[in-house]
């Protein structure tokens, strides 16, 4: 039986950087699809997820693929239940709210929705009362940054959604916190730009490990005492 299926991808494409981008995407789609009777077509949507039309016999199992291996993004809020852990992508700090906003697919065109201090605190802080945007600078949180979130709350009628990081989130970002070292998160480019852009600015010494967090974003683990704003201006005139 030939299935034919309509998906959203939980993976990101900048509209500025798209042209540049979804070859390499297309590229890891296809060595994903090698050997197995399905064709994709690839696109993406208006807030930048990636989205695919698939078809053939082996559809099913192409998909589960993707799902593991980049997660599936929620097209509407009929996909999405309270407890669902999701892979979500910050779009912003909001601080007359005190929240951080998020989106996670495309249903994320209609529906606003944000992690409140209260749980920001209560899940990083030890309840201590700390500004989201200090919260943020602390893990790492900026925009384009990808984040596992746990959903607690979904209002059709007002279109919002409410979560808490998850689990697995709280504990990479523990995990991070007693390396002692230093990270810089690179959103917007591809993996293999960015290692082109520190061989190229010379600061290999300097960069432990280059940690993929998602398509276009990395973490650049650095040496305790490094000079991340320096680093930053050096990678950052070859990734213009």
């Amino acid at each position: 039986m030939i299935m034919n299926d309509r998906l959203a991808i939980a993976e990101r494409i900048p509209h500025h950087a798209q042209k540049e981008l979804m070859p390499i995407f297309k590229a890891r789609i296809h060595k994903l699809s090698s050997g197995l009777d399905v064709s994709v077509q690839l696109g993406v949507t208006d807030n930048d997820f990636a989205n695919a039309e698939v078809q053939g016999s082996d559809s099913e199992f192409f998909i589960e693929l993707i799902r593991r291996e980049m997660g599936l993004a929620p097209r509407n809020l009929s996909e999405i239940e309270v407890d669902d852990n999701i892979k979500a992508f910050v779009s912003g700090i909001n601080v007359r709210r005190q929240s951080i906003e998020f989106e996670i697919g495309p249903v994320s065109m209609n529906v606003k929705s944000e992690i409140a201090r209260e749980a920001l605190i209560a899940q990083l802080c030890d309840g201590k009362n700390i500004p989201t945007d200090r919260v943020a600078q602390t893990y790492c949180i900026q925009e384009g940054t990808p984040i596992l979130v746990r959903i607690t709350s979904i209002n059709p009628e007002r279109r919002q959604i409410e979560a808490w990081i998850s689990d697995d989130q709280v504990s990479r970002f523990e995990q991070w916190r007693r390396e002692r070292t230093h990270r810089i998160i690179a959103v917007g480019g591809s993996h293999d730009k960015l290692q082109e852009a520190i061989r190229f600015s010379k600061v290999e010494r300097d960069i432990i490990q280059i940690e993929k967090l998602s398509f276009t974003a990395n973490s650049l683990v650095c040496k305790l005492g490094t000079d991340a704003p320096g680093i930053i201006a050096k990678i950052g005139r070859y990734l213009s």
